[in-house]
Formats: structure tokens, C-alpha cells, sequence
């Protein structure tokens, strides 16, 4: 049962991502007829704009890119794509660049002087296309003045190992950057943009997702403040100086809804969690399962959600609720690891051992939780699946499983016990899907 299981739900997971591939999301996104673009409730005349220009960044930017490029096949495109290392490939009018993720690196900050470099040619007659996908905070990077980017990279690292939400996460990087914050709204004004966006934060939030740069910006430096003062995060002196700056009033805001270069800027939100969720939950229902979507909002500490999940198929097994079995109990969104030890693993294989230990021994149950992007944390894994056995197949081999989750040590633990789900880059990034079977 438990290899049947497991099969079950890499194919519910499949189709999640299918869901949201990102050229299928573009395509549906865009309506053309002869030179006519409908985007939502917006309707463009391509030829009104002398020059059509493309930024695409994040995990999805290649695929999303590609699909541009063929709605508008017949028409010259100018600009770049800015994606993650191995994710590049060639297009055919739109130049590839790789860059760092999470954190960024040299790549990121020479990538964030080229957008810069494109957006200053387009002018009132112009239209430009951002084609926004997760990831994009790091791909590309261009800190104000005066911020040294060796010091901005160290905040990002002190960041994303801190315990702190994506919010808060972005909410600092934007106070950081130039391009940022509706940064690249700035730059591009006075010429049209379309941002076409591919959402990998939890409520879909248009000015989380890569940091907002082509939307208005509701946070502010005493935001900012706040969150380094509450993750215990010191600055280094370029970014102390800044934010003192920034609290001081010496230093300009993000820009904030009513400044008029957002006349000019449309977004459309294309691919979403809850559009995979959706999937997943129509592909678990045609397999036989009763189905129960839980939320797409899920956050908090990995090790705690688990408790939820393992809650759940405790009360299926021994009552049946909420649903007759065989049941498929889904939920999405981005559950964070605050990192106390060393250890290799990610958000989702954390989550997964948390379940496992807290499930061990029982039957007739399995647990996965993946990435959309096939990648979790800084690891080849999606994420890992997770039943009763875990624990103990897990100690035949010598290890213990509280130790290694005390350490972070996810990875080797499902590496050993053949339970990490390796399904490579898939070039889309909706956050994280959590599905839990009991049959």
C-alpha cells in the first residue's frame, strides 16, 4: 500500500504543477487578434509603440519569456530574461542571464544595472513587459546608494536563516533596492507597462511578490526597523546608515499608491497556489478520493505545521472526519525554518520529518509536502514523503530522527530511507502544496 501511496501522491502533486506551468499561464493571460492585446480589462494597439521591450525575472522567467515571444511572433522584441542558475535556455529574441538564488551574487547585482540600462530607453511611445515570477527578490539586484553590496548580501543571509516571514523578508529588501518598492514602476515611467505575475507568496499579494517593483509599496522604514529589531538581526554601517536615514526622513520611501507613474503600469495576477491546489484537488477526486482543500494561506515554523497534518491522520484513521476514507487532505503555501543548528534540508522536508516522528508507527497513511519548483531549500529535492514507517526504517540505519531534526538534517534522513521526491527544476514557483492520504 504505502509504494501505491506514494504514487498517488506524486501524481496529485503533477498535476499541481501542470496547473500552473508558466507559458500555459501566459497564454491565458493574453488575447490577441491581429494587433489587438486584450489583458484583463485592458486593451493595448501594438501598433501604437514604436519599440515593444521585455524584463522578465524569477524561476519562471524563461518559460514565461518563451511564451511572449510567441503571441508576439511577428513583432521585434528588446530585453532579457533573468532566471536562476540552470534554469537559462535560448530564446529567440530576448537574452538569457543567470543569477543567484537565494541570495544574491555578482550575477544578480550586474543583472539589476542591465534592467536598469533597458528601462532608461523607453520612452512615451514605448511599451514594456515585466514578466514577474518567485525568486526575482535575489535574481536581480540593485541597492540605493551608498549600501554596500557586500553588506546587503549579508543581510540577505541573515535574513532567510532568521525565522522571518517572505513579507518581512521582502519588506526590508525593498527598502534596500532601488529597483524594488515600485522601483522599476520609476524607471520605466513614461512609457506603458504590462506586469504579467506569477505568484509565490501566501495571499497572492502583488507588492510581496519579488519584492513589488512595478506596484505601490504600503510598507516603510520603521517597518523595516521593526523586523531587524524582532529577528535580533544586527546591520552592518552602510545599511545602519540607511535606515537611520530612512527612519530621519533624509532618505526617500518606496513609492506608495496616488503616485501618478502607476498610471501607466497594469498587473495582472496569472498563476497562483490555490490554481494548483485546485488541480490537485480535481486529479485526487478522478483517483477515488473524498477531498478536502484545506487553505492556500499556510505559514509558520515547518516542525509545527506537521503537528496539524499528523493531527489529521490520527482523526481519519481512528474516526473517519472530516471525511470518509480513502481521503486526500490538501492545503499550500510557505512554511518558514528558523535555523538554530548547522544541517542540510528544507522548509518542506523538515515539515515531513516533523510529521513522521510525530506519526510513527502508524498505518495506512502518507504525508508529502513539495516545492512547485522542484527545489526545497538549497537541495535537488521537491520535498519528501513521510508515513509511520519513517522513524523506524530511519533507526535501522543508525540515525535518530528528533537528533536530526533538532540539527536540520532533513535531507540525509530521506536520503537514506529512499523518500526524497527529486523531480528537478520545474520552472514555475506557486509556493509549496502539502498533501496528506489515508486510505
Amino acid at each position: 500500500m504505502r509504494n501505491g501511496l506514494k504514487k498517488d501522491a506524486a501524481e496529485i502533486l503533477k498535476s499541481a504543477i501542470e496547473a500552473v506551468e508558466p507559458s500555459v499561464a501566459v497564454k491565458r493571460a493574453l488575447a490577441r487578434d491581429k494587433n489587438t492585446l486584450q489583458v484583463g480589462n485592458r486593451s493595448y494597439d501594438l501598433d501604437e509603440f514604436r519599440n515593444i521591450y521585455v524584463v522578465a525575472f524569477g524561476k519562471a522567467s524563461v518559460p514565461m519569456s518563451k511564451a511572449l515571444e510567441e503571441i508576439l511572433h511577428d513583432l521585434p522584441l528588446k530585453g532579457m530574461a533573468i532566471t536562476k542558475y540552470g534554469l537559462g535556455s535560448k530564446l529567440e529574441q530576448i537574452e538569457v542571464y543567470e543569477a543567484a538564488h537565494p541570495v544574491p551574487d555578482e550575477n544578480s547585482l550586474k543583472a539589476g544595472q542591465m534592467v536598469k540600462e533597458i528601462l532608461f530607453q523607453a520612452g512615451k511611445e514605448d511599451l514594456v513587459f515585466f514578466l514577474i515570477s518567485g525568486g526575482g527578490s535575489s535574481l536581480f539586484a540593485l541597492p540605493r546608494k551608498d549600501v554596500s553590496f557586500k553588506e546587503f548580501v549579508k543581510l540577505h543571509e541573515a535574513l532567510l536563516s532568521s525565522g522571518a516571514t517572505i513579507k518581512e523578508i521582502n519588506t526590508v529588501r525593498k527598502h534596500l533596492s532601488v529597483v524594488k518598492g515600485g522601483g522599476l514602476a520609476r524607471m520605466v515611467f513614461p512609457a506603458q507597462s504590462i506586469s504579467l505575475v506569477l505568484s509565490d507568496v501566501v495571499g497572492d499579494t502583488l507588492d510581496i511578490v519579488a519584492s513589488g517593483p512595478t506596484v505601490p509599496d504600503s510598507s516603510t522604514f520603521e517597518d523595516f526597523y521593526d523586523i531587524v529589531e524582532r529577528y535580533q538581526i544586527t546591520l552592518l554601517p552602510s545599511i545602519s546608515r540607511l535606515l537611520e536615514d530612512g527612519l530621519n526622513g533624509l532618505v526617500e520611501e518606496t513609492l506608495k499608491t496616488g503616485d501618478p507613474v502607476f498610471d501607466l503600469c497594469y498587473s495582472k495576477l496569472i498563476g497562483t497556489n490555490c490554481i494548483a491546489l485546485d488541480a490537485a484537488e480535481k486529479k485526487a477526486s478522478q483517483m477515488g478520493y473524498n477531498t478536502l482543500l484545506l487553505s492556500s494561506y499556510i505559514t509558520g515554523e515547518s516542525k509545527e505545521i506537521a503537528k496539524v497534518f499528523s493531527a489529521l491522520a490520527k482523526n481519519e484513521l481512528l474516526h473517519g472526519r472530516p471525511m470518509s476514507r480513502p481521503a486526500c487532505i490538501l492545503a499550500g503555501g510557505e512554511a518558514t525554518v528558523t535555523i538554530r543548528n548547522g544541517g542540510k534540508g528544507g522548509r518542506c522536508q523538515e515539515m515531513a520529518l516533523s510529521f513522521a516522528i510525530e506519526t510513527e508507527g502508524l498505518e495506512d497513511m502518507l504525508f508529502l509536502a513539495a516545492g512547485t519548483d522542484g527545489i526545497d531549500g538549497p537541495t535537488d529535492a521537491a520535498g519528501a514523503f513521510a508515513d509511520g514507517s519513517s522513524v523506524e526504517k530511519a533507526a535501522m540505519q543508525g540515525m535518530d530522527a528528533r537528533k536530526m531534526l533538532n540539527s536540520h538534517d532533513s535531507y540525509p534522513f530521506f536520503d537514506d530511507i529512499g523518500d526524497l521526491h527529486k523531480i528537478g527544476q520545474t520552472g514555475t514557483n506557486v509556493m509549496d502544496i502539502y498533501i496528506l492520504l489515508v486510505k
